[in-house]
Formats: structure tokens, sequence, C-alpha cells
């Protein structure tokens, strides 16, 4: 009789969780039917028998090599780890090693997070089945977070609410934009700045969502309307406003000052000596406030929707500022830790997730940013690669 033969999960995870060693593998299919966990708690025999299946092994084999046990306690043991996902046989080695050639550039923490929430459950989205989650929320959580930050105790600059026309036709503005990384050096004037910041950051309208509070609506989307971003701003170069570190206080339409000292030099640091960042008049630094999402969408999943909902977010900001004729750029590459530090958050409670900035353009003669050329002529077959179904 063929005796299946097994291997220890090569996207296999171990944890601690609520005192008790757990052991998952992120690839394994999840119901999005019923709830179901994929993690299991291990001990110290399960971890020598995953152990003992490093390379392809039988139950038998490894019943073998522990004759302190019974045999068919061995194979039960391996077959229980099989079923928990934990051992694959050759079948479930294939698609894995599929999916390790495929994201073999990116690592373990991208893969993960990515298939780790993957196939998750919905409830539903009726209006009684939301008003449902909405009271039970309440009753776990308690009452809602508060929807807007500020400094109260902080010098003061309230922005003009006057703004600029957004009146250029949207396919121009669409059409127009472009990451802009040379400017001219021109002062931004105050009127861009508030501009940009209104139709970024400020509340459109204010909602009453019954259990859930009220909520901010935005110009972005956002799941849930749950806003969680915050938007601190380096000011380096805008007519009327001192260079600093400031708040956006989006609930009055002001800046905040958070740090008189913060210069070009500091942001250089925290930007990996980024030649895009550093000449800009003005830089946002997006944070989230994670209790914002956290109150209402208690899965892991939920993280990527926080995550798509910052990149809508910088999508408004490039339009926006495209529109009040300034160069805009977007960037995560910055220095976790350090970024945090300079802004007074934890990283925890509220951390830094992305940045964009802006300044007076440089375009070249194509109407193009500074240094961009427009690609030639070209044969359009070449830029297509021909699908052919395996």
């Amino acid at each position: 009789m063929t005796q299946t033969e097994f291997r220890r999960a090569r996207t296999l995870t171990i944890y601690w969780h609520e005192g008790e060693l757990t052991a998952e593998n992120y690839l394994e299919s999840r119901s999005t039917d019923a709830e179901a966990e994929n993690a299991v708690a291990v001990d110290a025999r399960a971890v020598e028998l995953l152990e003992r299946f490093t390379d392809w092994s039988t139950p038998e084999k490894v019943a073998a090599g522990l004759g302190e046990f019974d045999a068919g306690s061995v194979r039960e043991a391996v077959l229980a780890l099989a079923e928990a996902g934990l051992l694959v046989d050759r079948d479930g080695a294939r698609r894995e090693e599929a999916f390790l050639h495929a994201w073999r550039d990116w690592g373990e923490e991208a893969r993960f997070f990515h298939f780790g929430t993957r196939n998750t459950i919905y409830t539903g989205d009726g209006v009684e089945q939301r008003r449902s989650d909405a009271r039970w929320v309440r009753r776990t959580g308690g009452d809602p977070p508060a929807i807007f930050k500020s400094y109260p105790d902080a010098p003061r600059i309230h922005l003009p609410r006057i703004f600029l026309p957004l009146t250029d036709p949207f396919g121009d503005v669409l059409t127009r934009r472009r990451t802009h990384r040379v400017f001219t050096g021109e002062p931004v004037t105050l009127a861009r700045l508030s501009t940009a910041l209104f139709y970024t950051f400020a509340p459109m309208q204010l909602y009453d969502a019954g259990d859930l509070g009220t909520l901010i609506l935005r110009t972005s989307p956002c799941g849930g309307a749950r806003h969680e971003f915050e938007g601190y701003v380096a000011v380096l170069d805008v007519e009327d406003v001192p260079p600093g570190l400031y708040h956006y206080n989006a609930e009055v339409h002001a800046l905040e000052l958070v740090d008189p000292t913060f210069d070009r030099s500091r942001l250089h640091r925290l930007t990996y000596e980024s030649e895009m960042c550093t000449p800009s008049a003005f830089v946002c630094f997006v944070t989230a406030v994670f209790e914002r999402t956290m109150y209402k969408y208690r899965h892991s999943r939920a993280l990527r929707v926080t995550l798509l909902s910052a990149g809508h977010l910088a999508q408004t900001f490039v339009l926006t500022a495209t529109a009040v004729g300034l160069g805009a750029w977007q960037s995560a590459a910055f220095r976790d830790e350090e970024l945090d530090a300079a802004l007074g958050v934890d990283g925890f409670a509220e951390g830094a997730l992305y940045m964009f900035g802006a300044g007076m353009p440089v375009l070249g003669e194509t109407g193009m940013p500074a240094g961009i050329n427009r690609a030639g002529l070209t044969d359009p077959r070449g830029l297509v690669k021909a699908h052919r179904p395996g």
C-alpha cells in the first residue's frame, strides 16, 4: 500500500497568542460562509513532529524514530497536523511552491498579511444588518472615538476660508496630473495651501450614524466613513506661514504648531535624503488613528481598507494640488519610527502611513515635469505580452 508523504508547510507561522503557542498555515483556504479558525494551539510534541517533517517523510517512518510512543498515536497526531494545514502532501506542496515562486521578491511579512487576511466573512450590507452591527459595536466597544484631533494649547494659525475656485474641467486636471520632483523655489501662496488642505482633509458634511455616533464625510471615500487619518504639515516655503511642523485641525481649518524647529535638513533625514521631498514648499504626513477603524471593524482585514483609503486621500490631494497650479507627489519612503517621533505620536495608537507634498513646478517644453520625456512612437504590439492559457 502506498504511504502518503508529508512535508512541513513553508507558509507556516508560529506565535504566542493568549498564552498558547499557536501555529497557522496562512496559505490555507478559509471559508467565506462559516466562521473558522485556521490557527491551532500546538505543544512541544507537535513542534517536534513538525521538525521531523522538514523533508518528505511518512507517518510510519517518523513513528519508527519515536519508539517511546505508540505508532498509532503518532500517525493520528501527524494526520491532525495535516488536517490543520501544518503539514502538506504533494498536491499541497505544488500549490505552495507556485505561490512562493510568484511572491518570491516579497518577504514573509507581506505574504502573511495578504494571504492571512483573505476570505474573511461579511455579515451583509442590508439596512437591518448594518443597524444590528452598529448596535453590537456600541454594546461591545462603548462610546465611539473622537472624530477630530486637536492640540488646544498649541499656537494656532487659522487658514483663510476663501478658497481658490476648482473650475478647470475635470478631464484636464486628471490628465495633467503628474508626479513632480523639480520645483522653482517660489513660495506657495497661502490660498493654495489652504485650498489643498481643506479639500483633502476637512469634512464636507457631518453624518449622523446612529449608534456609531457622528462621522465625517470627506471628499475621499473611506471604509465605513471611519476617516481615521490625521494630517501633519511640514511648512517650508509658504507665504504668511512661519516654517515648522504643524497639525492640521480639520474641525476648524487651522494649523497647530507642533515643532517650530522642523526644517529641510530634518525632512531630508526622515525621507531618506529624497531629492523629491526636500525641495517641496510643504509636505503632508498622513497618520492613522487606528482606534477609529478598530472600533467598528475588529478583523485584521480592515487594515487593507485603511491602506486603500490612504491612497484615496492621496489621489484627492494630488488632483486638488494640480487644479490650483501646484506640482504634487506622493510617497511611502520615510523612516517610520523617526517620523512618528517627530510627529509626537507613539506609532501604536497613531502612526504614519503615507506622505504627499507639493511646490511650484518646473515644466518642460511639452508640459511634462522637468526631466521627464515623452516616449517616442512605438509599435503597440511591442507593449503587449501575449497570453496563452496553460
